[in-house]
């Protein structure tokens, strides 16, 4: 193991022999975490959230959209329990929106292309249930990718309405926003939205 990633899951870095790769376990949030932190109901393994977003990983990586190759999902059960995780490629050099953000910032115009990218989703069908500022990557070369689709939902050539999912972003900025910037955050945000309306 290379290192951890920050937030609510459980992700960390790991040399193989065919790559780096992520290491993802499903984890609950909210009140289902007082219940159990990683215990499914069990309905399938086909079923499961690591075989639905590895499937779906599959099919954006492979119609050219910016995510991580997906690598494989497990699913383990007993009974009507289960736990899981993925496994995604690791994106060289990347950084989440966020780490970028209280490093800094990053370069010019890349607010329009996040929004230029987060609507090649939306054209292509794509509803990402939880866009945030930590399921958004940068690497080396300034490309974009969005990560973490669990629970997103994919309908092939019916473009989805992203006002929910800006909602998200636009949220999960102002968390992070430094205190006093609210104008250089609307001009950020005002860029955003004219990438995404591009």
């Amino acid at each position: 193991m290379t290192g951890e990633a920050a937030g609510r899951g459980s992700a960390w870095f790991i040399e193989t022999p065919g790559g780096s790769v992520v290491l993802r376990h499903y984890l609950r949030g909210g009140w289902a975490a007082m219940v159990s932190r990683q215990n499914y109901l069990f309905t399938g393994v086909t079923n499961s959230r690591p075989f639905r977003e590895y499937h779906l990983l599959v099919e954006l990586f492979a119609i050219g959209l910016p995510v991580p190759r997906p690598v494989a999902a497990l699913c383990r059960h007993h009974g009507l329990i289960s736990t899981g995780a993925i496994m995604t490629a690791c994106i060289t050099h990347a950084k989440t929106l966020a780490d970028i953000l209280s490093g800094g910032g990053p370069g010019d115009g890349i607010w329009a292309r996040v929004g230029a990218c987060v609507r090649r989703f939306h054209d292509a069908g794509v509803w990402h249930a939880d866009l945030n500022v930590r399921n958004i990557l940068l690497d080396a070369d300034q490309r974009i990718y969005l990560i973490d689709f669990d629970r997103a939902r994919f309908s092939p050539g019916k473009a989805v309405n992203g006002g929910g999912n800006l909602k998200r972003l636009k949220r999960s900025l102002q968390k992070i926003w430094p205190a006093g910037q609210i104008s250089a955050l609307q001009q950020v945000w005002t860029e955003l939205e004219a990438g995404y309306d591009q």
